[in-house]
């Protein structure tokens, strides 16, 4: 079973997020701000985490940078699922190694729930040394 982190400060779209990811039979833990998120990776090393950009006093960038500089969650591979459209920031996020950036209100879930199916295969062909074709 895979486990996804959820660091997303609206607490329906946790839930929500929570219930279609379990439903898919992903093990999720969720985090309402920034510091539980860089805890909770900490801990539990989840296989993916999905972040928001606006979060409350830690915004989603800097979780980027505090996740990239711990040796314990530099490799989890980081979706970022926002509201926020300014091309800057999304080019920043995709420096910082966010294996995807999308809006909110433009992703449909069955969407993400395909994105996340393939982050999670390629996740298992990684750490078992086979290739993508």
């Amino acid at each position: 079973m895979k486990n996804i982190l959820v660091i997303e400060d609206s607490r329906f779209f946790l839930r929500t997020l929570t219930m279609c990811l379990e439903d898919e039979g992903y093990s999720v833990v969720g985090a309402l701000t920034g510091e539980d998120g860089i805890r909770a990776a900490q801990q539990c090393r989840p296989d993916l985490i999905l972040l928001d950009m606006f979060l409350p006093r830690l915004d989603g960038m800097m979780v980027l940078r505090m996740l990239n500089g711990d040796s314990r969650t530099r490799g989890i591979p980081v979706l970022v699922l926002s509201g926020n459209t300014k091309r800057d920031d999304i080019t920043r996020a995709k420096k910082l190694g966010v294996i995807g950036y999308h809006v909110k209100d433009s992703m449909p879930v069955e969407q993400l729930m395909a994105t996340v199916k393939e982050v999670a295969a390629q996740s298992v062909l990684a750490r078992t040394g086979a290739c993508l074709q």
